[in-house]
């Protein structure tokens, strides 16, 4: 029986690759502040719990780039947040939804169908 692996993000990663994605993050100049304004505008009041989340999209962003699509990143974000309560923790963080929220919070850009506008749901 052939085993397949599968890559949610379609994409290759290497160091080369990720030293491009950190050189763009560094060009940034993002800091914390700057998110934690931003969040208060949209009436959320950042605390660890939302900085670990904030963290780790920056994080994964990094390691594997923007996936193509939000769905993949929704999925990783429910795993890694699993023991606090996946999707349902998530969505209670990040009312807008934790990819699009989430990654408009950590200075990244959107992944593809992070809005489903026919459905009026955000990832």
């Amino acid at each position: 029986m052939t085993q397949y692996t599968v890559n949610v993000h379609d994409t290759e990663t290497s160091s080369q690759d990720i030293d491009v994605r950190e050189a763009e993050l560094v060009a940034q100049k993002w800091t914390r502040k700057a998110s934690f304004d931003l969040a208060k505008s949209e009436g959320i009041y950042l605390n660890d719990e939302h900085w670990a989340v904030i963290m780790y999209l920056r994080k994964h962003y990094l390691e594997l780039g923007l996936p193509r699509h939000a769905r993949s990143l929704a999925m990783d974000l429910d795993k890694k947040f699993f023991v606090q309560g996946g999707n349902k923790y998530l969505r209670l963080l990040f009312a807008a939804g934790p990819v699009t929220q989430g990654s408009r919070l950590a200075n990244l850009r959107t992944p593809a169908n992070a809005t489903d506008i026919s459905f009026g749901t955000s990832y």
